[in-house]
């Protein structure tokens, strides 16, 4: 009887999206302490700079990518190396550097990590989008001009920081956007999505992309205003394809406690996926007030919750866990919402009230309670390595007791 145990670029990737999250995060509560008059004597809290940096590339980027390793592992780029190492150590590097060089104000340290990162998202981009990779090539091309819209924004970033360009921004957020929705798209085709719609939606998703990128490049501003509203306009689109296709919103007779909390995180996370999206037009239509509430509805709410939905079953898969997935508790999603509420509604109160200010800063340490329900609920639902029994030849799993 032999143990499985994922390759250890897996435990390297979990771990740098880890440091990555844990410094966004002491990144970002110190910022909040600060722009709400308390004392704050934490000099790192002006890498607000570069939390964003963090937030996507190291901490998405790092556990979409962490996902693929083990797959990643058995595709070789070179004769004996995967494709998987490479794209580990240029995408947590140029993370690390980039914002070493945003704090110690070295356009070439912080160019030479953004280059790294654009170098890591163009392998993880050649390996989803491979034919050696099994999958709908429409679907890959759906994943495709996600992992493309990282790479431009690695681009995108050598101009204007994230933190305080709204279509740089915007630029960034469509990685895990569309990467998500091309997610729903895989389970959309087994609920009857045609082929004909996924071609228009590989089509539609790489004009969203484009756009963006042109809407942060060009600095005209009534033409780059149009380009991020024809863009808006194109990713609602595509959101509410998926929708239509996806089992989440459609009524189940019968439905587990697992399957309950999972669909619950879905219809949230498009809730405040939605929520961004009519911000970001907000904000680009009125010029400010808007920017942070956007982010950080997609950032948290969307993201945050579709990773907290979908953890009972990428996390024990990744890991080679036994899941006991009928144990899992609804503790994370609801800690996650509230925060996700206190931090997006109160930027938004902020504008009229000191309220607003207090619990947009309160909401960072609802989130790392979150983040300790989230960590308890997986110890809750994991038991032990996956035993890989050997019988006639072929790898069988031990029946769960």
């Amino acid at each position: 009887m032999t143990v499985m145990r994922p390759p250890l670029v897996v435990y390297i990737g979990i771990f740098c999206s880890a440091l990555s999250l844990a410094l966004g995060l002491f990144i970002g509560i110190s910022a909040l302490a600060l722009n709400n008059g308390y004392d704050a004597s934490l000099p790192v809290a002006s890498g607000i700079l570069f939390h964003p940096d963090l937030m996507i590339f190291g901490v998405v980027g790092g556990l979409l990518v962490t996902e693929k390793l083990e797959l990643m592992e058995k595709f070789r780029l070179v004769k004996g190396i995967p494709v998987s190492r490479p794209t580990v150590l240029f995408l947590f590097s140029g993370v690390f550097l980039a914002s070493l060089g945003i704090v110690d104000g070295s356009v070439l340290t912080r160019y030479a990590g953004l280059i790294l990162i654009f170098a890591g998202s163009l392998l993880f981009l050649f390996y989803m989008s491979s034919s050696r990779n099994p999958g709908d090539r429409w679907i890959k091309r759906v994943f495709a001009a996600a992992i493309a819209s990282m790479s431009l924004t690695a681009i995108g970033n050598l101009n204007a920081l994230i933190f305080d360009n709204v279509k740089v921004t915007y630029l960034a957020l469509l990685f895990p956007i569309i990467y998500v929705l091309a997610e729903r798209m895989e389970l959309g085709f087994v609920s009857g999505m045609k082929t004909g719609i996924m071609k228009a939606q590989a089509f539609i998703a790489w004009v969203t992309i484009l756009l963006a990128f042109a809407a942060a490049e060009i600095h005209v501003a009534p033409y780059s205003q149009a380009l991020m509203i024809a863009s808006i306009l194109l990713l609602f689109s595509l959101t509410m394809v998926s929708v239509r296709f996806d089992p989440a919103f459609r009524k189940l007779r019968r439905q587990g406690r697992f399957q309950s909390f999972m669909r619950a995180g879905v219809l949230l996370s498009f809730f405040w996926l939605i929520l961004g999206l009519i911000l970001f037009v907000l904000q680009v239509v009125v010029g400010h007030g808007f920017l942070d509430a956007a982010t950080h509805s997609i950032a948290l709410g969307f993201i945050g919750t579709f990773i907290v939905a979908h953890s009972p079953v990428i996390f024990p898969l990744t890991l080679k866990k036994r899941a006991r997935q009928e144990k899992v508790t609804y503790l994370p999603l609801i800690v996650l919402t509230l925060s996700n509420l206190m931090r997006v509604f109160g930027d938004l109160a902020s504008h009229f009230s000191g309220a607003g200010f207090i619990a947009s800063y309160l909401s960072g340490y609802i989130l790392l309670i979150a983040i300790v329900a989230f960590i308890y609920n997986l110890r809750r639902i994991m038991v032990s390595a996956t035993p890989e029994v050997k019988m006639n030849g072929t790898p069988q799993e031990e029946p769960v007791k």
